[in-house]
C-alpha cells in the first residue's frame, strides 16, 4: 500500500528536486525559519477526496486556521527569497490534508470506499511541534531534518 509507506503529514510545500549540495543548507535554514513559528493546534474533521481521476486521493480533512495559513504564507516566502523558488514550486494555494489512500485503490475499490468514508465522522486534535524536511530515496520519504518550532 503506498499510503502506508508514507509517514502522516500535513504538506506545507510540494515536494521538489534539489542539488544533494543544498541539502545541508535548506536544513540548517529551515531550523531557523521553525525557531521563529510557535507550536499549535490542528483539529482533524471527516474525509475528502481530489476530483483527479489519474491519481485518487482520499484523505482526512485538515481544518483550515489562521495559524496554519500564516505559517505556510510565511514558508512561501521563506523559500521564494531564501532559496529562489519560482512562483510555480512554492504555491500560495494549498489544501492541508492528511492522505489515507494514493495510488493504492483501483477506479473500482475507490468508487466503493467513498461513499463509506464520505460521511464518516471523524475528528481529532493535536499539536504541531515540529516541522520536518523529507526526502525520497527511490523507495520511500525518510526524515532528513525534524525542525523544532519555537526553537526551545
Amino acid at each position: 500500500m503506498y499510503a502506508l509507506k508514507v509517514l502522516p503529514h500535513i504538506t506545507l510545500q510540494v515536494p521538489f528536486t534539489a542539488d544533494p549540495a543544498l541539502e545541508k543548507a535548506f536544513c540548517d535554514e529551515l531550523a531557523e525559519f521553525a525557531k521563529t513559528q510557535a507550536p499549535f493546534e490542528v483539529s482533524l474533521d471527516g474525509f475528502g477526496t481530489f476530483p483527479n481521476k489519474q491519481n485518487r486521493v482520499l484523505f482526512i480533512n485538515v481544518e483550515k486556521s489562521e495559524t496554519m495559513s500564516a505559517l505556510h504564507r510565511q514558508l512561501i516566502n521563506f523559500l521564494r527569497k531564501e532559496f529562489g523558488f519560482s512562483t510555480m514550486l512554492a504555491r500560495t494555494g494549498f489544501t492541508p490534508h492528511v492522505t489515507v489512500a494514493f495510488k493504492d485503490l483501483e477506479d473500482a475499490q475507490f468508487e466503493k470506499a467513498w461513499p463509506e468514508y464520505e460521511n464518516q465522522e471523524y475528528k481529532a486534535t493535536f499539536k504541531v511541534n515540529n516541522l520536518y524536511f523529507l526526502r525520497h530515496n527511490g523507495k520511500s520519504w525518510e526524515v532528513l531534518q525534524k525542525c523544532k518550532l519555537g526553537g526551545a
